[in-house]
């Protein structure tokens, strides 16, 4: 049976082909939700639907879009608008670049500011269609939101990351405003360095970071989706930021916090204040 066409909730994934949208769809096919995959690799999507489907019995639908252009969004939209029994969204596509300014790519950062913004705001909106519908006081549905622990700092050749990063941090927080009163929970997943493929791509490959940032630095992929999902749920204390390391939050109180700001501006050598 198709999915959204039983009883069974739906998770919608994107950047599911690898990485955290991967981890994402297993644990959540684990837990028993079917799932619309999004992402641009066709063959990966159904290596991984045939996979999940085998393991977990569950129904698992993909959908191929390029997230960076609108008439392919569009058509993601009108898909999670449509199904009733959607419980998850996972907006976790995205990419990096490490070009300076004014020597960038401009098609790529044009690119990289419509995925992380424009698609999760538009699909966000979709998804809050069906899960106002359900009308629950609580757990409606839950909304993550792939920001990184960038989104509070600064950094050469990062521009528009970190800054696409702030604002799905801000709008995560404010979305939250909006949505708690219907019973939908949103996260801004900010992590620190990860070992996924995100390093590996293609926009990526004139970076050193791999080889530069210390092994102590790096998190484990399936850790950091493990401890979103718990932070998800979670009834007392919840927080829409979720920093899934020590280590990270530290550098984020650091990096962000007025007080701090001299030593900003000291080991920046005077370019960040």
């Amino acid at each position: 049976m198709p999915i959204g066409e039983n009883s069974r909730p739906v998770a919608a994934i994107t950047g599911a082909s690898s990485g955290f949208g991967k981890i994402y769809a297993r644990r959540l096919a684990a837990e028993g939700c079917d799932l619309l995959l999004v992402a641009r690799r066709g063959a990966l999507l159904d290596e991984i639907a045939a996979d999940l489907t085998a393991q977990f019995g569950v129904a698992v639908e993909t959908l191929v879009a390029d997230l960076s252009k609108l008439d392919e969004v569009e058509r993601v939209e009108r898909r999670l608008e449509s199904l009733p029994t959607l419980r998850y969204l996972v907006n976790n596509a995205g990419f990096g670049g490490n070009q300076r300014f004014p020597d960038v790519f401009l098609d790529v950062e044009t690119a990289m500011i419509q995925t992380h913004c424009l698609a999760t705001m538009r699909l966000t909106r979709a998804a809050l269609i069906p899960m106002k519908a359900q009308n629950k006081k609580r757990g409606a549905g839950f909304i993550v939101n792939v920001a990184s622990a960038a989104g509070f700092l600064a950094g050469d050749g990062a521009a528009d990351y970190t800054a696409t990063k702030a604002f799905i941090i801000s709008f995560s927080r404010s979305l939250q405003c909006d949505v708690g009163p219907i019973g939908v929970r949103v996260q801004a997943l900010c992590p620190g360095f990860t070992r996924t493929g995100f390093h590996d791509a293609e926009t990526m490959r004139f970076s050193t970071i791999k080889e530069t940032v210390p092994n102590f630095l790096w998190l484990d992929a399936e850790r950091v989706v493990d401890a979103s999902l718990k932070a998800l749920r979670r009834r007392l204390l919840p927080r829409v930021v979720c920093i899934p390391s020590l280590k990270y939050k530290i550098a984020v109180f650091f990096g962000s916090a007025r007080a701090f700001a001299p030593l900003r501006v000291l080991f920046s050598r005077g370019r960040v204040r």
